[in-house]
């Protein structure tokens, strides 16, 4: 990730998003503007992270490695989110691999400018607590959503999260690891190439070469039953 130099910009997130409310002045000083690309890797499970991630603009995906070397996706994270806050309370290694779906903007402090006084500060706390509430919340219902739904429901609701809130019917998904796709969403790849042609023989979505684009956006919510990966 790359350090945006745009303190008017830092400080406007921040302000938007309330942080200047839960962190004291000696952690607004500390504040930087990261950003990643599309793609590019935030926290990997195994490692230690140094710094707690506020994403304030763009998409995060979380998912976690599974003994076999496969991968499992958790979720979609819009901002507000946090990346790093289990791991400062307890001090472990990361559980789960985060990358970021598109640019996304990150405010990022380090574990040493907070570590010593954020149990001095109740609206951090509660803050923290409410943040690690939703995690758990939504984990409960997207643990349900991979153990109990149909891989049709997965695919269209993966579809589905990983679209802006705005999108149009003919917004275009890149598929050219259907592979990797298909371990993230526990299936293998045939069972999720039947899906795919089964949906396009309903004219839901349609493949062109390597993408695939939604044609009945409304069929999708549908067959994902208010389920979404976030």
């Amino acid at each position: 990730m790359k350090e945006v130099l745009d303190f008017e910009l830092m400080h406007k997130l921040a302000r938007q998003y309330g942080l200047d409310q839960v962190l004291d002045e000696s952690a607004m000083t500390e504040l930087r503007l990261l950003e990643a690309d599309k793609g590019e890797t935030i926290c990997e499970k195994g490692e230690r992270p140094e710094r707690l991630y506020f994403l304030v603009q763009g998409k995060l995906k979380i998912f976690t490695t599974l003994p076999n070397g496969k991968s499992l996706l958790l979720r979609f994270s819009t901002p507000l989110a946090l990346v790093g806050d289990l791991e400062l309370v307890n001090g472990r290694e990361a559980n789960n691999t985060v990358q970021s779906v598109s640019r996304s903007l990150l405010l990022a402090i380090s574990y040493r400018a907070i570590q010593n006084t954020y149990v001095e500060n109740p609206k951090f706390l509660y803050f923290m607590l409410s943040q690690v509430t939703h995690k758990l919340h939504t984990f409960s219902n997207l643990s349900s959503l991979n153990m109990l739904y149909p891989v049709e429901s997965r695919f269209a609701s993966y579809l589905l999260s990983i679209i802006e809130q705005d999108a149009a019917a003919s917004e275009e998904i890149q598929t050219s690891k259907l592979t990797e796709l298909a371990d993230l969403l526990g299936t293998s790849y045939r069972h999720l190439n039947r899906v795919i042609q089964d949906l396009c023989g309903r004219d839901i979505i349609r493949k062109v070469r390597r993408k695939i684009v939604i044609e009945n956006i409304e069929e999708l919510r549908e067959i994902a039953g208010g389920n979404i990966y976030e």
